[in-house]
């Protein structure tokens, strides 16, 4: 009877070791997967900290661009009417300014020379002034709407006929191209593709 229960107490103490060492292995196992988790985690945080560091500094540069730009200069339409403006003035000037000496002369009478503009032709070039200002105006914003939509047609044809870089990228890279070779061929920075990738595997 005593040897039975020796023999039993053995086989249990190795049915307690087999389950020590199952438990010890899958502990192993949470442990090496929980390393894994905060490694990709490492890896993610690095590339997104990475990508945003790109996108500030082309912002920079953007905004660097822009600050560089010139102002528009006025239209030659805007300059000719005013060149036309000024002359009808200076015309107008011209022939009171005579009137004028010819009174004095005539008359042996001190008249001050001032160079009067009359209403009318101040009216008149105000008139045309505001006339071509606000023409130019109108041709102005419809080029700029017809621009706009001839810029949305072709945006929407490239759409319609181009894969997305999303689709490009998985697809340049399930035919083996490395990273680096994605990002020259799709002219984006190397962790945005990876980034791309990592989030479609």
């Amino acid at each position: 009877m005593t040897t039975i229960f020796i023999i039993l107490l053995i086989i249990s103490q190795l049915i307690s070791f087999f389950l020590i060492f199952i438990l010890n292995a899958k502990i192993a196992k949470f442990k090496d997967l929980e390393l894994r988790q905060d490694k990709l985690m490492e890896e993610m945080e690095n590339a997104i900290s990475v990508y945003l560091l790109e996108m500030k500094e082309e912002n920079e540069r953007f905004i660097d661009e822009l600050t560089k730009l010139s102002k528009p200069q006025p239209n030659e339409s805007y300059n000719i009417a005013n060149e036309q403006i000024n002359k009808r003035i200076s015309d107008h000037i011209n022939k009171d300014s005579v009137q004028l000496k010819n009174e004095e002369n005539n008359g042996n009478q001190k008249i001050e020379k001032l160079q009067v503009i009359p209403k009318a032709v101040a009216k008149n070039a105000y008139i045309q002034q505001q006339k071509s200002h606000t023409s130019n105006r109108e041709k102005l914003n419809e080029e700029a709407v017809n621009e706009e939509k001839q810029q949305k047609l072709t945006e929407t044809n490239l759409q319609m006929t181009l894969p997305t870089l999303k689709e490009k990228i998985v697809a340049l890279h399930q035919e083996g191209k490395s990273i680096e070779e994605i990002a020259k061929i799709t002219q984006k920075g190397k962790t945005e593709i990876e980034l791309l990738l990592k989030f479609n595997a």
